[in-house]
């Protein structure tokens, strides 16, 4: 037991149809179009009343099996209705999942430093569309660590953006932020779902700054990531080697006008200047021309 929540054993067909019809019973009485599926509970001690000993060690394959049929009855009872999953507490999130589910919460640890490293991995194997991310108070509640709003939006915009926070609690400065990051996301919404994703560094491995890129299919048109963890007096030059462009074309810095070749970029880098302090990020938009 953790936080008194139990699991359910699903493996067994009157329990998943007693969850079904507890489920079920509220959304055809209420238009509702979107479910959060909380699995914040892991499994320990599995046992099912309905297996004997020669069967006992096939639960945690059937109990997954439940899952997905529970599931697949929802969303063919309800097409319309949006499932979000959740793989916190080693929940479930595997592309079966994503099959009754279009995006999955990534973590309860919502700090952008913490988040950095969660991130990285799951984008090794999952689209960033896929990855729920969101926006959170400062201090984080799980770390303590103050971070700016803008690096806080910066990291949540790697996957399926929103906020976690109370917004009646916020400085009048960062409600007006908000307001231009929700701009902003908009802005690269498409992009970052639909676009090629690259590592270009991970903080995971160098200590001090985090990187990545989306670009269209086209090669028309790329956006950066950058966040600096921690800022240094005495570094090295950071070279940031772009991929996923024309090299043959030429492309636009949007925040300078700067313009480079795609070769150039890719084979020699763009030279990022260190930004002042811990915790700093800005975006990158490159644009052919």
């Amino acid at each position: 037991m953790q936080r008194n929540q139990f699991v359910l054993d699903l493996s067994r067909q009157d329990v998943a149809d007693h969850v079904y019809e507890s489920v079920a019973s509220v959304l055809r009485e209420a238009e509702i179009d979107y479910v959060k599926w909380d699995m914040n509970r892991y499994l320990t001690d599995l046992g099912s009343f309905a297996l004997d000993a020669a069967h006992m060690g096939e639960l945690s394959h059937r109990y997954v099996l439940a899952v997905y049929a529970l599931q697949e009855r929802l969303i063919r009872e309800f097409p319309d209705l949006l499932l979000e999953n959740c793989s916190g507490g080693g929940g479930r999130f595997d592309p079966g999942m994503l099959y009754y589910s279009p995006h999955i919460w990534t973590s309860d640890n919502q700090d952008p430093v913490e988040r950095l490293l969660i991130q990285e991995g799951t984008a090794l194997l999952y689209p960033l569309s896929t990855m729920g991310a969101h926006v959170c108070a400062s201090p984080n509640h799980t770390v303590g660590r103050a971070t700016p709003l803008e690096t806080r939006a910066a990291v949540a915009m790697a996957g399926a953006f929103g906020y976690e926070l109370d917004i009646t609690k916020l400085p009048e400065e960062e409600k007006r932020q908000i307001a231009a990051w929700n701009k902003t996301y908009h802005q690269y919404e498409t992009l970052i779902r639909e676009g090629d994703y690259f590592r270009l560094a991970s903080y995971r491995e160098n200590g001090r700054y985090d990187c990545w890129q989306v670009a269209d299919r086209d090669r028309n048109e790329c956006l950066v990531t950058y966040v600096q963890v921690r800022c240094e007096s005495m570094r090295k030059s950071t070279c940031l080697r772009l991929r996923g462009l024309d090299p043959k074309k030429r492309y636009c810095l949007a925040e300078t006008g700067e313009v480079y070749s795609g070769e150039l970029l890719m084979q020699a880098g763009y030279l990022q200047k260190q930004l002042f302090g811990d915790y700093q990020s800005c975006l990158l938009h490159w644009t052919a021309v």
